[in-house]
């Protein structure tokens, strides 16, 4: 599937443009601060699986959600923040970049019902008539409590493009043949005809793979230039494992268990759910089936209303390795949404010396996930290494990826965003 928008986003920031502060985003600016808060979701309204990207002059919504379960009325608001491509604050007044106000109350909740857990789901659209962004770039969503914008309970990421740039990008086989059918390469090409005084030097090209946004691959330097229009084609630097299709689990229902679930539990004033053993699929052959890349979906079977009347359950997901024998100076991660797409100990599987497994224990919300496991080395990680050993490396497999082309323009603060394409392996 083939989406026209694109993003083009500056990479280069010189010593003066860098705050001389502690960065508050090192890594991840999706983050969660207050325990209390789960299923935090932003996407564009209408597309809960697509990336948080809206355009600057042309309309779209993000639509933000999320669930609180101290159950009872918090007084919330929220304020943006535009960053560097890279996800680092900036010297610039808020007054620059925000259209409105930079602080706004979140007015529409509702209480749970029907749930054994009880939590406020609460929601809210941006833009909107009170604030809106003057400019493209990558912007940090804060959501606080009682006026104080210190008193953050989490961030999320989100990006508005400018439509400068024309892009055209497609997944092909890598050169090297040692990786040919295992391996997916990026190719793409941008027309920078509308940027005004363009200097290449200032040009930088991301690719996510299935928004796993901290695994972005970046270039600076085209491989060819023909006029106004540039092509990359780095093996070097756009090459991702293909992997295998998502693993699934279906947890629309947790009374009744689905395909993947061994073992429901309900009569400890909780859910408890056993996901079935799982463990390698990289001998098995190539199936193709459509998943979520990653993705989760809240939803249910059970004819209720999924913002505010499902159910969280303890789900444990378990992975069993060869012979039982913990991997040697490898770290096994459970990978996707589930898991806020970031390799980190919130991710890591731990080893159950007694069982001789791999387990990890999450919080969820009545829907449907997709996942995958991946392995990393502990002292040379290397991500092209990701799935061979526990999922497998195919092709064929169906991706997606998203193209993120920033601009620094010669005499400006920020990084533009000014085109974006999100492509499939398959189409």
């Amino acid at each position: 599937m083939r989406f026209a928008w694109m993003i083009i986003l500056g990479s280069f920031l010189s010593g003066g443009q860098l705050v001389a502060q502690q960065n508050l985003y090192p890594i991840n600016p999706d983050r969660i601060l207050d325990p209390n808060i789960h299923t935090v979701l932003i996407h564009p309204a209408g597309n809960p699986l697509a990336a948080p990207i809206i355009p600057l002059y042309y309309g779209g919504t993000l639509q933000i959600s999320f669930d609180d379960f101290k159950a009872s009325y918090q007084d919330y608001a929220y304020a943006i923040e535009l960053v560097d491509s890279n996800w680092q604050s900036m010297d610039m007044s808020e007054f620059d970049y925000v259209k409105g106000f930079n602080q706004n109350k979140i007015t529409s909740f509702s209480v749970s019902s029907m749930a054994t857990q009880k939590y406020f789901h609460y929601q809210f659209s941006f833009p909107n008539s009170n604030s809106s962004p003057k400019l493209s770039g990558n912007y940090i969503l804060k959501v606080f409590k009682n006026g104080d914008k210190q008193n953050i309970v989490f961030t999320r990421r989100f990006y508005v493009a400018d439509n400068l740039v024309n892009m055209n990008a497609q997944v092909q086989e890598p050169f090297d043949g040692a990786i040919s059918r295992t391996h997916q390469r990026i190719k793409a090409t941008v027309d920078v005809r509308n940027i005004p005084n363009f200097q290449n030097n200032q040009l930088t090209v991301k690719v996510i793979q299935n928004y796993r946004y901290n695994e972005a691959k970046t270039t600076t330097a085209p491989s060819f230039m023909r006029n106004t229009v540039l092509e990359f084609n780095n093996e070097a630097e756009l090459v991702f494992p293909a992997g295998k299709e998502a693993r699934w689990l279906d947890l629309q229902s947790l009374q009744l268990r689905s395909d993947r679930v061994a073992e429901i539990n309900n009569k400890e004033g909780g859910t408890k759910i056993l996901v079935k053993p799982e463990g390698t699929r990289a001998n098995l052959l190539y199936a193709t089936f459509k998943d979520l890349n990653g993705g989760y979906l809240i939803m249910n079977t059970d004819n209720l209303q999924s913002e505010n009347q499902n159910d969280y359950a303890q789900v444990q997901f378990t992975y069993v390795p060869k012979d039982n024998i913990p991997y040697l100076d490898q770290k096994l991660y459970l990978i996707g949404a589930l898991t806020n797409n970031i390799v980190d100990n919130n991710a890591e599987m731990q080893f159950d010396v007694k069982q001789g497994v791999y387990q990890k224990s999450l919080l969820l919300k009545q829907g449907y996930y997709s996942y995958n496991y991946i392995l990393r080395d502990r002292n040379t990680p290397n991500d092209l290494d990701d799935f061979t050993e526990t999922e497998g490396n195919h092709f064929e497999t169906e991706n997606n990826y998203t193209i993120l082309v920033y601009y620094h323009a010669p005499g400006t603060r920020n990084d533009q965003l000014v085109g974006f394409a999100t492509i499939n392996s398959l189409f």
